[in-house]
C-alpha cells in the first residue's frame, strides 16, 4: 500500500510518500484553508503514486475526523470532504500524536515536539493520548505557548528559548514519569544537551507513524474517542494472547 503523508504544521505542510526519499514541503500560515491545502498538496505531489493519506492534523481529531478548526490557520476545516477533494481514503490523527505513534515501543513514552507551536503526546500501554500543553504555566506569567514557540526563540534568543525548553522538559517528565522521552519538530535539534532519558527524533521520522494507521504495518493504530488504540502484530516479543479455557461443572446424569 502506497501512503501520502500530510503533516500539517503552522508554517509548512509537510509531505511523504512510500517509494520516494526526502520530503516535499507547501507553505502553510493563516491564510491556508483546506481548499487550497487541497490544490498546493496535488501539485506538488504529481508525479507521486499513492492509494491512501495519512493526514496529521493540527488540532484534536474526535472518532477519526478533526474535532476543531485549527487556531493558527484558515477556517473551513470541520465539515470540509478530504477524501471527495483528493479521491482517496484519508485517515486523521493529531499531528503530535502521529510523531509520537512513529517513535513509540512500548511502555509509557512522552513526545513533545518544538516548531512553530509546542505539541505533545503521551502513550501509555498502547494508548495513544494527544495533550494540549500550550497553555501551561512554565512560571508564574508565562505559558510554554509564550516560552516555547519559534517566534519566542527568535526574539528572545536561543540560549533563553533553550533553557525555558530543558525546563518544560523536566516538568513533563515529573508530571507522566516516562520510561522513555522523544523530543521532535523543527526547532528540536537546538535544545543541548538533552535533559536525562531524552533522545532525538527528525521530522522526517513522522512517515512511521503515518504508515501504522493502514493494515501491514508492525503496529495499526485505530481511533477511539479522542485518543488511539495501537494493535501490535503478534512478534516472539509480542505473542498473541492464549486463549482462556472456562472449564464448566459435568452436568449430573437425569434421573428416570
Amino acid at each position: 500500500m502506497n501512503i501520502l503523508m500530510i503533516d500539517v504544521g503552522g508554517t509548512n505542510v509537510k509531505l511523504m510518500a512510500s517509494g520516494h526519499e526526502g520530503r516535499r514541503k507547501v507553505p502553510s500560515g493563516p491564510k491556508l484553508t483546506p481548499s487550497r491545502m487541497v490544490r498546493e498538496v496535488l501539485k506538488a505531489t504529481e508525479d507521486w503514486e499513492y492509494e491512501v493519506i495519512s493526514f496529521g492534523y493540527p488540532a484534536p481529531v474526535v472518532d477519526g475526523r478533526p474535532g476543531r478548526e485549527p487556531l493558527n490557520l484558515g477556517p473551513g476545516w470541520l465539515k470540509f470532504d478530504f477524501e471527495k477533494a483528493f479521491k482517496r481514503p484519508v485517515r486523521f490523527i493529531n499531528d503530535a500524536a502521529m510523531h509520537a505513534l512513529a517513535s513509540y515501543r512500548q511502555g509509557r513514552m512522552l513526545f513533545l515536539g518544538f516548531g512553530t507551536s509546542i505539541g505533545a503526546a503521551i502513550i501509555v500501554d498502547d494508548v495513544v493520548i494527544p495533550l494540549e500543553i500550550g497553555i501551561l504555566r512554565l512560571t508564574r506569567r508565562v505559558r510554554f505557548m509564550d516560552a516555547l514557540s519559534d517566534e519566542a526563540r527568535q526574539s528572545h534568543g536561543k540560549r533563553r528559548w533553550r533553557k525555558a525548553a530543558g525546563d518544560a522538559i523536566v516538568i513533563m517528565q515529573d508530571v507522566f514519569r516516562p520510561e522513555d522521552t522523544v523530543i521532535g519538530g523543527g526547532n528540536g535539534k537546538d535544545i543541548e544537551p538533552l535533559p536525562k532519558g531524552c533522545r532525538l527524533r527528525d521530522n522526517q521520522a513522522a512517515f512511521a507513524g503515518a504508515t501504522r494507521l493502514w493494515p501491514g504495518a508492525d503496529m495499526i493504530a485505530e481511533p477511539y474517542g479522542s485518543s488511539w488504540r495501537i494493535r501490535k502484530k503478534p512478534t516472539s516479543e509480542h505473542p498473541p494472547a492464549a486463549p482462556v479455557e472456562v472449564s464448566r461443572p459435568k452436568k449430573k446424569p437425569k434421573k428416570r
